[in-house]
């Protein structure tokens, strides 16, 4: 706990009620018992490799694995034969027929073929999803992170405020016991430091709530875990490259390409199941008369279905439009993601440009400025009101800096959610992974059970 807000709890400011008094140094000794905490710095590594180590313990994807591997098996079996007993004449006296055949229908036209060929296109498709989940867990995780650090980096700027307040407080204070300012320019310093120290808590308390969203990711509600990066290692300057391997690995596009497989595949399947397979049929027919002995004779026989009326053809038709229409999102998704990626990354390296002026010009110099005003006014150069501009300024340039920083992540997350074709508003959800793990295990649930006739 630094010196001055220790002075802020400790020591009783001039003219305060003691109610007001006790609530605000409870309040505000409170949270800062939660920051004080020591905990070791998280690295986005760690919070990734916690998240990914707890998320394994669902165990979806060796379920799809095993869905995927038993369809590729049920896909390669023929379809069961047919076993036909029949007979005629039950009385001694009357003329009797046993007939025993077993039929099978052959697969001539490859329809067991296509089906193994779907089958083993939806393997290769979980395989794809799998990836893609890992993407979409890292790019979660580090949305969650990043709130992390820029809301602790906004606590410190709230907390160095805070710390300008009391001092402002303190050198007002002074001028009004030697008679040189009103009492009601002492009210408005109380009413801005009291208002700094709310802030302050309001501040605290979004780290808080930032440590459990971020914990609750590896199934835990930790408290002293932080970042603790300085502001100029907190820009996200490895988003241009991490775009680029997104775009160059390409996930999403390859997962479309797959399906464009899958609708040529279903169509190719659906044309050899409308295709005449004939069906072979093998038997003994056994007759017997009271004039005359037993007789046996072997019956060899084919039946062709005769494919006039259904042929498929609607069938096709329909799988055929998918498949157009999935040639077609493709080359619009291309072009428009494309597009969208290049304006955010535009977009992000202009705040760039941004946020270094003001850390590295513009808070030095609004710094200098209100501490030379307050020194000014503490020897009666200037008055109240360029004390409280110059610390206004200071408080907006500090607080600009923040924002900057927010707004920089967002276009990040934005720029490599789009690059990997997904949504960025589910990626920043604060139920992102759970919305995630949902349709993951909505998805497994509605796996299709592919070939394998009976």
């Amino acid at each position: 706990m630094s010196k001055e807000i220790r002075n802020l709890v400790q020591k009783p400011v001039f003219g305060f009620r003691p109610s007001l008094l006790g609530a605000l140094m409870l309040s505000v000794m409170s949270s800062l018992s939660w920051a004080d905490n020591p905990s070791q710095a998280l690295t986005l590594q760690q919070a990734i490799a916690k998240t990914e180590q707890y998320q394994q313990t669902q165990n979806v994807w060796q379920t799809q694995q095993q869905i995927a591997t038993a369809n590729i098996k049920q896909a390669k079996l023929w379809t069961n034969p047919e076993l036909s007993v029949s007979q005629t004449g039950f009385g001694s006296n009357q003329d009797q027929e046993l007939s025993i055949g077993v039929s099978q229908r052959l697969d001539i036209f490859g329809e067991r073929r296509s089906a193994q060929r779907l089958a083993q296109l939806s393997k290769d498709q979980s395989d794809l999803n799998q990836r893609i989940y890992q993407a979409q867990l890292e790019l979660a995780v580090k949305y969650q992170w990043s709130q992390l650090a820029i809301f602790e980096l906004e606590r410190n700027v709230v907390q160095e405020q805070l710390n300008v307040s009391e001092e402002n407080l303190n050198a007002i204070q002074k001028r009004y016991q030697a008679g040189s300012v009103a009492q009601v320019d002492v009210d408005r310093a109380r009413l801005s430091h009291a208002e700094n120290a709310r802030l302050y808590r309001q501040a605290d308390l979004q780290v808080q709530v930032a440590k459990q969203q971020l914990s609750n990711l590896w199934g835990d509600a930790d408290k002293s875990i932080r970042i603790g990066l300085n502001p100029q290692s907190l820009w996200p300057s490895s988003t241009h490259q991490q775009v680029q391997e997104y775009l160059a690995d390409n996930l999403f596009e390859k997962s479309r390409q797959l399906q464009v497989l899958q609708a040529k595949a279903t169509v190719a399947q659906l044309k050899a199941s409308a295709r005449p397979n004939p069906t072979v049929n093998l038997g003994v027919n056994r007759t017997r008369s009271p004039e005359t002995s037993t007789d046996n004779a072997l019956v060899v026989g084919v039946s062709i279905p005769l494919n006039i009326f259904n042929r498929q053809q609607y069938g096709v038709q329909i799988a055929q439009a998918k498949q157009y229409l999935l040639s077609r999102q493709q080359e619009f998704y291309l072009r428009q993601n494309a597009l969208q990626v290049g304006t955010l990354l535009t977009e992000l390296q202009g705040l760039e440009v941004q946020f270094k002026a003001v850390d590295e010009s513009q808070i030095p110099l609004a710094a200098q400025v209100q501490r030379k005003t307050l020194q000014g006014f503490t020897v009666g150069k200037f008055a109240v009101n360029d004390v409280q501009l110059a610390t206004l300024q200071l408080q907006e340039v500090r607080l600009r800096k923040v924002q900057l920083l927010k707004d920089g992540w967002q276009r990040a997350i934005e720029a490599e959610s789009l690059s990997l074709g997904i949504e960025p508003s589910q990626i920043m959800a604060k139920d992102a992974l759970a919305q995630i793990n949902q349709s993951l295990w909505q998805e497994t649930q509605a796996l299709p059970i592919v070939g394998g006739g009976n």
